[in-house]
């Protein structure tokens, strides 16, 4: 069964700057949660707010998580072996999708094409037009000492080079949102809209839910 969700307008909020992240927060929490290859870990726990402006997408992704990692500083490296948070999204009825992901450093690895295979990756200029904001802490949960961090990320319209998107009005799409891990010591493998598959496979577009763009 799909998901869909709704993603809000915040123009109006958006045009003063300090209260964008206040109008973030007031919007719906959607969780990731759906472990198709392994069991849920207490510790951990991920979700994230999206909306628009018509101009861009914004997204703020919260996480806990018992073992962060963060290598990877240079853009289009392989930040899924990292603690990694993603978006991938095709727009209408494109075949193609564009896979975001970043570390809690913020490194971005952003490509786009028809699937795991087939993936042309954009350019860093076009990377830099992403702006991020990253916060992370230690805290104390269920007597272990864990990662809390958060992530926020704006992606104007002219990052997604291989559309003409004018507004985001209006416009639907398909999507899914993902936590991952892939060479931490227990690596894991979370979707927002379930996935099955024998392999973790964050690349299966068939599993994306929909989205809709007020």
């Amino acid at each position: 069964m799909k998901k869909t969700l709704t993603v809000p307008n915040i123009s109006k909020s958006s045009k003063q700057k300090k209260s964008l992240k206040k109008a973030l927060k007031l919007t719906d929490y959607h969780n990731i949660d759906q472990y198709a290859w392994e069991q849920p870990n207490k510790h951990r726990n991920v979700g994230f707010y999206m909306a628009h402006d018509n101009k861009n997408i914004y997204l703020q992704y919260n996480v806990l998580e018992p073992e962060m990692v963060a290598k990877y500083q240079n853009h289009n490296s392989p930040v899924y072996k990292d603690s990694c948070v993603e978006f991938f999204i095709a727009f209408e009825q494109d075949a193609n999708y564009y896979n975001f992901e970043f570390n809690s450093l913020g490194t971005c690895l952003l490509g786009f094409g028809p699937d795991r295979h087939n993936r042309q990756l954009l350019d860093s200029k076009n990377i830099d037009l992403i702006k991020v904001n990253t916060k992370i802490k230690r805290i104390l949960h269920n007597g272990l000492t864990v990662f809390k961090w958060k992530i926020f990320i704006k992606i104007p319209l002219d990052v997604f080079s291989f559309n003409s998107l004018q507004s985001l009005e209006n416009v639907t799409a398909k999507a899914n949102f993902y936590k991952c891990g892939d060479e931490l010591s227990t690596p894991h493998y979370i979707s927002w809209n379930p996935i099955k598959s024998e392999k973790p496979d964050f690349h299966l577009n068939r599993y994306f839910g929909d989205i809709k763009f007020k």
